[in-house]
């Protein structure tokens, strides 16, 4: 049997929750794709469920190391910084399309996993939002905007091109990079709302 890493594990489980949901995976099916023991998993995380939170705290993690360092190399004021932040965030959605297929599963009904999915990790990237564009708003940059339109506006809009590849690829034309794309979604979005 293979040796495999935390993360590549983590990763694998993080695909396959996206491929087909919680109730669609199976711990077997998991360990069948990465070559090992069905006892890894139950060893490492004890059961599905735990396997579950593993690869999604490992998956948002990840997300938000990479928004935050979008947010560091940035010069320039608020909106130049929410301008990189939300390009970033499409990007990373490309190279991970599983975080946005996670949310989409969980958010079709009410659940225990989507309230996770919402506290730990969209409800603090929304505080940081709210911050932003209070202080964009007060200062006459923007018009008041909820964060939760700019989320689905930006996660589910821009998201959607990269997290809907069969969907997307059905469109004539050459529509650039995933970093052209993600730059011309956001500058639309944020056209809206600047004054």
């Amino acid at each position: 049997m293979a040796t495999v890493s935390e993360d590549e594990l983590l990763d694998v489980a993080l695909d396959a929750f996206a491929d087909h949901g919680y109730a669609g995976t199976s711990v077997r099916q998991v360990c069948r794709r990465l070559g090992v023991s069905h006892n890894l998993v139950h060893e490492r995380y004890g059961s599905k469920e735990q396997l579950w939170f593993a690869a999604i705290d490992h998956g948002f993690r990840a997300l938000a190391g990479e928004l935050g360092a979008a947010a560091q190399d940035v010069e320039g004021d608020e909106l130049d910084r929410l301008r990189a932040i939300l390009v970033r965030y499409v990007e990373v959605t490309a190279e991970r399309p599983a975080l946005i297929r996670i949310i989409n599963h969980e958010a079709a009904r009410p659940g225990g996993r989507l309230d996770v999915v919402y506290d730990r990790y969209i409800r603090p990237a929304h505080a940081v939002a709210d911050v932003v564009l209070r202080d964009l708003a007060a200062a006459g940059r923007c018009r008041p905007v909820s964060p939760a339109t700019l989320h689905f506006l930006v996660g589910h809009g821009a998201g959607g091109m990269v997290s809907l590849p069969a969907l997307a690829g059905l469109f004539p034309g050459d529509h650039g990079t995933v970093t052209d794309q993600a730059r011309e979604a956001v500058d639309i979005v944020l056209r809206g709302i600047v004054t």
